[in-house]
């Protein structure tokens, strides 16, 4: 401890620029007392912990249960509003599509999101819950062929893991799986 005070010392003397010696005036401590000052609040300034770029917060279970049930919800009624084949609002859904459009918004505004999988890639080790697995012919490699349920981030953090089903490329080995999880 001793060592590091002498070793900070001559720094200090030399940014303080303390009068040494018996004939020092008022003007000089008045100086000596504005450096001290000036390099207090310069060190408490540095001192101050950088603030998190994202705060705490502390939401009750019930409702972030009830708004994740929302937004599942949401995205269900999406799901049966759009053609499969051609991805296109069925025609006489259309006023009722845009309410949910407006759902999924307000959603985002309060910083969830929710993710539909069907036809991502997909590789062992993805937060997802893999219900079954089908071999295809058509696959080249491992892909979402269905969500099943979505998975839903709030302020980028999962809070609902998807469940989704998954095509693999077909060879004479692969058999169907059902109940598989990775």
């Amino acid at each position: 401890m001793k060592k590091h005070l002498k070793r900070k010392q001559p720094q200090w003397r030399q940014q303080l620029a303390i009068p040494l010696g018996e004939g020092t005036d008022l003007a000089s401590l008045d100086k000596l007392l504005t450096n001290v000052k000036t390099l207090l609040a310069n060190q408490e300034a540095s001192a101050v912990p950088a603030t998190t770029s994202r705060p705490i917060e502390v939401v009750p279970p019930s409702f972030l249960k009830g708004v994740l049930a929302i937004a599942t919800s949401a995205w269900r009624a999406k799901a049966k509003m759009v053609d499969g084949t051609t991805g296109e609002v069925h025609q006489e859904m259309a006023r009722v599509y845009k309410d949910i459009e407006r759902i999924y918004r307000h959603l985002e505004e309060i910083g969830f999101t929710i993710k539909n999988h069907t036809g991502d890639p997909y590789d062992d080790g993805q937060p997802m819950k893999v219900i079954t697995s089908q071999p295809r012919q058509d696959a080249t490699r491992k892909y979402v062929l269905e969500t099943l349920l979505p998975t839903v981030y709030w302020n980028d953090r999962i809070i609902q893991h998807g469940e989704i089903e998954i095509a693999i490329p077909a060879t004479s080995d692969h058999q169907p799986s059902t109940g598989a999880k990775t």
